[in-house]
């Protein structure tokens, strides 16, 4: 079994240096903020006790050490046990419930807007936010043809769209983003007519953009801008062109314009991802299993501005705090930018923890085309737990990522001797030994499934933890079995 870490106001100074451990192993051994730090991953099967196992005991060790941090929701009850671990480890105050039945909300484009760190305001990160969430949202809906140019041809659409918003000072909001799109001109003949110049949004706007741009750069921007409304948009475009184009994007913004999500993320900005560097543990309450794609693409919405905050972010490592970013059912959010940020991230202090029931999950998330996305992002956490499973495909990379051992080989011969030689009737039986090395797993594939999933009456679930760069003293090379008790006793600060 493990043990905890001292509460954060018994700590010194140093509490959050990398060195500092967060879960006690036995013997010597412990894992440390600098460890979380460099990645982890879960896996195990349905009913494995992969989240109330070694899930919760990280968990919890990393909200008594003070992380602040990120948690995204599959499940209902998801919200329940994170609200539990906060009560446990006496941090209640800490938590936000981020969910239709809260008063938080969270603009994301007028928070990208505001951002003030290098790449805050920027309309590209912008557009590649909107692209990160309609490829989610929008799966083999571009209409045919080539991928590359329908991709091209939303960026050039978005970047325009949001350009003229910004050079006006107008709000960045879907709504807007949406009368923009709608009220722009078909026609080389409409851009002329003084009965579409009145009616529309989008003329309205570029009209207030050059009353008010006097800077040389954004007199550039705006006209380009204007260009490509009044004449590429209108006049050069093929109208099937152009109808595939916006249809990619209203398809998905109309799904941020109502009912809840319109409420969430559609009106005003009250909350940011840079609570967590304060301490505070965002849950965002928005299940995939209740809200369906519009939840996804919501907490995924989330996890890219949180990424980039991070990233974006100047910390020193001893003494900033520590933040998590938490996903169950990782392989519902998981983005082809996963690996990109993993690679950096420990240098920010971010602590990545991705749990799933198989391998197989995260390429069926991505789809296909996607296997060396998959292999990459797989390959940079150093630290992997695996809990009993009977998937064949996980249980056998687990044996290839835990690698071979060399074995010592013995093999004895015993003969009787020749009874028709004279010489040798009545001697004794002749032993011969023989020794050789082979590279043997250390961990074979069949003893995954063999792991003990917790329950009544002890409780106890066990997985093996194997660690790049790490000798443990009480394991097996860089490989350790544990124990971890589903039903901890925890006191309260």
């Amino acid at each position: 079994m493990f043990g905890f870490d001292k509460k954060p106001e018994q700590a010194e100074v140093h509490q959050w240096s990398l060195d500092q451990p967060l879960l006690k192993f036995a013997g010597k051994d412990s894992w440390t903020i600098g460890d979380a730090c460099e990645g982890t991953l879960i896996f195990g099967g349905t009913g494995s006790g992969k989240t109330t196992g070694s899930g919760q005991a990280i968990a919890m060790a990393m909200l008594r050490a003070g992380f602040g941090g990120l948690v995204l929701t599959v499940k209902s009850e998801e919200t329940d046990r994170w609200r539990e671990y906060m009560e446990r480890c006496g941090r209640s105050d800490d938590l936000i419930i981020f969910s239709p039945e809260s008063e938080h909300r969270f603009n994301f484009l007028e928070y990208e807007r505001r951002r003030s760190t290098r790449g805050g305001g920027s309309t590209g990160n912008i557009v590649r936010l909107f692209m990160t969430v309609m490829a989610v949202g929008q799966e083999g809906a571009k209409g045919g043809g080539d991928s590359a140019f329908w991709d091209k041809a939303l960026k050039q659409l978005l970047r325009n769209i949001l350009d003229a918003l910004r050079l006006a000072d107008r709000d960045m909001t879907l709504e807007n983003m949406m009368r923009v799109v709608n009220s722009a001109p078909q026609s080389r003949e409409e851009t002329e007519s003084d009965e579409w110049k009145e009616r529309s949004y989008l003329f309205d706007t570029l009209a207030s953009a050059a009353e008010r741009t006097t800077d040389e750069e954004a007199l550039r921007t705006l006209r380009l801008t204007t260009e490509y409304w009044l004449d590429e948009f209108a006049a050069v475009m093929d109208s099937r062109t152009r109808g595939n184009i916006i249809s990619t994007f209203t398809t998905t913004a109309d799904g941020f314009m109502r009912g809840d999500l319109h409420k969430l993320f559609g009106t005003t900005l009250n909350i940011t991802p840079e609570e967590t560097l304060e301490g505070k543990v965002i849950v965002i309450d928005l299940p995939e299993k209740q809200f369906h794609e519009l939840g996804k693409i919501a907490q995924i919405v989330w996890k890219i501005c949180w990424q980039r905050m991070l990233e974006e972010t100047k910390r020193r490592s001893s003494t900033s705090r520590p933040v998590m970013l938490w996903i169950d059912e990782a392989q519902n959010f998981i983005t082809e930018s996963e690996p990109f940020f993993l690679h950096t991230v420990r240098e920010k202090k971010g602590c990545c923890v991705y749990l799933t029931q198989a391998k197989s999950n995260y390429l069926h998330a991505l789809g296909p085309g996607h296997d060396a996305t998959v292999e990459s992002f797989l390959a940079v956490p150093s630290t992997i737990i695996f809990h009993c499973n009977t998937d064949p495909e996980t249980n056998e990379w687990a044996e290839r990522v835990i690698s071979q051992n060399w074995s010592l080989n013995t093999t004895r011969n015993v003969s009787d001797g020749d009874k028709n030689n004279p010489e040798q009737s009545g001697q004794e039986k002749q032993v011969s030994m023989g020794f050789s090395l082979s590279r043997m797993p250390r961990i074979f594939a069949s003893e995954f499934g063999e792991l003990s999933n917790g329950g009544p009456p002890d409780y106890v679930v066990k997985a093996i933890l194997t660690q790049a760069g790490r000798r443990f003293t009480s394991g097996e090379g860089n490989v350790i079995r544990l124990k971890f008790n589903q039903k901890p006793k925890v006191k309260n600060q």
